[in-house]
């Protein structure tokens, strides 16, 4: 009977180390789950307005029609906010619901501050967020999601943790703090920006020391 039970526990443990994936997965691999920008711990600093003597974005606006508007720009505009370049794969498969509903729940009242802004402790934080994302339509898998700390006005940038974990197990796989400037015409725009230039940074620097720091 014991020999039994152990080797059941044998076979559950090896299908579980099977089963997780690694950074190595991930860097070799040909396809990643887009989960989006969570904003869902994140902070706008300043007076967030589209010039002109315009009047300053609300927390509101911020939440219902900007957020949501920043994550469809990256799937509509994929030929500029091009994923499988940034992160050399094949197939980006787009699952941006569980991200949506996590933002759904942000406190528009908490999301705008005057005061610079980061995570108090990055790493739990992430896992946290992480941990709390429900199964979506893919449920194993490499998922990607960039974790917006700040958009700061006063510094033009935007600082973003580029996340990529195991679906099924929602271990972190590889974490990137990464800054990007903002620029061009408009709000949605202007702050799209930031995301772009962090991509570019992913394609251009940051991949190629995520394979070196990982044997590949």
């Amino acid at each position: 009977m014991k020999k039994t039970i152990f080797l059941f526990a044998f076979i559950y443990i090896n299908s579980l180390l099977i089963a997780q994936h690694t950074a190595q997965d991930f860097l070799s691999g040909d396809e990643i789950v887009w989960y989006g920008l969570d904003f869902s711990k994140a902070k706008f600093v300043g007076a967030f307005d589209q010039g002109a003597g315009a009047a300053p974005v609300t927390g509101h606006e911020l939440k219902t029609k900007y957020i949501p508007g920043w994550n469809m720009l990256i799937v509509n505009e994929s030929a500029k906010y091009d994923l499988k370049r940034t992160f050399k794969k094949t197939s980006v498969v787009n699952d941006l619901s569980i991200v949506e509903k996590t933002n759904s729940k942000i406190d528009d009242d908490k999301i705008m501050s005057y005061n610079d802004y980061k995570f108090d402790d990055a790493d739990k934080t992430i896992n946290s967020i992480i941990n709390g994302y429900a199964v979506g339509e893919k449920k194993q898998g490499i998922g990607v999601v960039f974790i917006v700390e700040s958009f700061n006005k006063g510094q033009q940038q935007g600082t973003v943790y580029v996340t990529i974990f195991d679906i099924k197990t929602k271990k972190v796989l590889i974490k990137e703090k990464i800054i990007g400037k903002a620029g061009g015409i408009g709000m949605r725009n202007y702050w799209a920006k930031t995301i772009f230039n962090a991509m570019v940074q992913v394609e251009k620097t940051y991949y190629k020391q995520w394979k070196k720091n990982n044997g590949n």
